[in-house]
């Protein structure tokens, strides 16, 4: 497996489908852009899926989703401290933050968990590093938000031991049965439980979280308060959401829920959320992915009482990810072009 390449020459193949262009905007415009897709954002991602279904069975849990999601973060928790991984939880929290997001859904797709624990490290690391990418190019705002649970992939060179620590996590989340609550091709269903919130509870110290004042609010209660707020109330297309300390997004995913039950789309609203933790903030914006809460997601990082308006800087933030994005693209466009003209001028000589 190659790592995925920007600037690579586009091989011979079909035009690509036109590029939708981005619908007009009537709702929210506060916020930024939704991003526009660009040809490498309808691209399929590079990836092979095992040809048959190995012995191994990756069985899902049969308890309730909110005590499968803490059964995986105790499992991961115990392989990623068993085998020496360190301080840095944002390590194994990435982790299953990229099986989660692992593009592959649909009823089968967890047999790819065969494929995932079949990869050798350099491809397991690729892999990993390809799937950031994928979700760069499409959502550049909320992946750049993320970065710190991507940010140890930049390491070209990583220690052995993490290395290892890494797989055992990858197989803890995996055997545990993490693809059959993430990559359902309903977002209903991927929209469950809290992984990420769930990770962050156990992986964190209770000293870390006093120093942060988390209070993570139990799924039940946030259930109860979405339907109490929302099951009868007058929800109209273009109304925002304003969460100022919404941790992983515990909230916002009950009351996507909710209106899913009542035949409502979760992409017609605006989503803003801030949380001072930037490992909860990340979590949250991985969410958003997962529970496909729509293009209208804005995550803010930072202190609400004593940082000002985050909503504003977010949204600055938001904009100056997607310009970069934007140029990111155009540059790898005219390289290719230059690639592919020195190529014919190399066969005409």
């Amino acid at each position: 497996m190659n790592q995925l390449d920007l600037f690579a020459a586009e091989p011979e193949e079909p035009p690509a489908p036109p590029v939708p262009a981005a619908p007009a905007r009537r709702y929210l415009t506060d916020l930024p852009p939704a991003p526009t897709a660009t040809p490498a954002t309808i691209r399929t991602l590079r990836s092979v899926a095992p040809s048959k279904p190995k012995s191994r069975h990756h069985r899902p849990s049969t308890r309730d989703p909110h005590a499968h999601a803490f059964e995986v973060a105790e499992a991961v928790s115990y392989a990623w401290h068993h085998n020496q991984g360190g301080e840095d939880i944002a390590i194994p929290i990435g982790t299953v933050a990229t099986l989660a997001l692992w593009p592959l859904r649909g009823p089968d797709a967890y047999l790819g968990a065969d494929w995932w624990l079949s990869l050798s490290d350099q491809d397991l690391m690729t892999a990993f590093r390809e799937c950031w990418a994928r979700w760069w190019i499409s959502r550049p705002d909320l992946i750049d938000r993320a970065a710190p649970l991507h940010r140890w992939l930049d390491d070209e060179e990583p220690p052995a031991r993490r290395i290892k620590a890494v797989r055992a996590v990858t197989e803890a989340a995996l055997t545990r049965g993490l693809l059959h609550r993430t990559s359902s091709a309903d977002a209903e269903v991927r929209s469950e439980a809290d992984i990420m919130g769930a990770l962050l509870a156990v992986l964190r110290s209770k000293g870390s979280s006093d120093a942060l004042a988390e209070v993570h609010t139990p799924p039940g209660v946030a259930e109860m308060m979405a339907r109490v707020l929302l099951l009868d109330a007058p929800l109209e297309p273009g109304m925002k959401f304003d969460e100022p300390a919404g941790g992983t997004g515990g909230l916002y995913r009950a009351a996507a829920q909710v209106m899913r039950e009542r035949g409502i789309n979760p992409h017609d609203f605006g989503w803003c959320l801030t949380d001072i933790d930037p490992l909860a903030a990340a979590g949250a914006a991985v969410n958003a992915l997962l529970w496909d809460l729509g293009p209208h997601v804005l995550i803010a990082c930072g202190d609400t009482l004593l940082d000002g308006n985050l909503v504003a800087k977010a949204v600055q933030e938001a904009r100056e990810s997607i310009d970069r994005r934007d140029r990111a693209h155009a540059q790898a466009v005219m390289l290719a072009a230059i690639r592919k003209v020195e190529t014919l001028l190399g066969e005409v000589a």
